[in-house]
């Protein structure tokens, strides 16, 4: 990885912002997203291969359009970038950065909407050698639907 927060590989650059790309998906069960939908059915994923969308507003009208079913609890998740401390990769324990020190409060992590943010806060706070930047999913609104 270099500074920009780019991969290189075989010659070819690629923006870690325009491959793991942000925004808002909807959450259907816990670890389940929306990954396609018809009249008849519902497909969910894992986030990575959700369908994403621009705003949670968005994501709303998605719901109220083409999910309306009764009794559909669904979540409106944004997508950010986090730091995760190298125990992560270590030890498999799950500790983010608050902005003060590596806690395992995941809602209270200090977020980033691109790559390059996060890099950027990681660098300037002296962080590169204890912590990973990782996209995280995050639940912003529950969107229930009524008879």
């Amino acid at each position: 990885m270099n500074m920009a927060g780019k991969i290189r590989d075989k010659n070819e650059t690629m923006d870690m912002d325009q491959l793991f790309s942000g925004g808002y998906i909807i959450e259907l069960e816990t670890g389940k997203y929306l990954s396609g939908y018809n009249k008849k059915s519902i497909r969910s994923s894992p986030p990575e291969r959700a369908i994403r969308f621009r705003s949670k507003q968005q994501a709303a009208e998605f719901i109220s359009q083409h999910l309306c079913y009764v009794g559909l609890e669904a979540w409106i998740c944004e997508i950010l970038w986090v730091l995760l401390s190298h125990k992560y990769e270590l030890e498999g324990l799950a500790e983010y950065w608050t902005g003060s020190v590596f806690s395992d409060q995941f809602q209270s992590a200090v977020t980033f909407t691109t790559y390059r943010e996060a890099e950027r806060y990681q660098k300037v706070h002296n962080l590169e050698n204890t912590s990973m930047i990782e996209q995280q999913c995050f639940r912003r609104e529950q969107m229930v639907i009524a008879a």
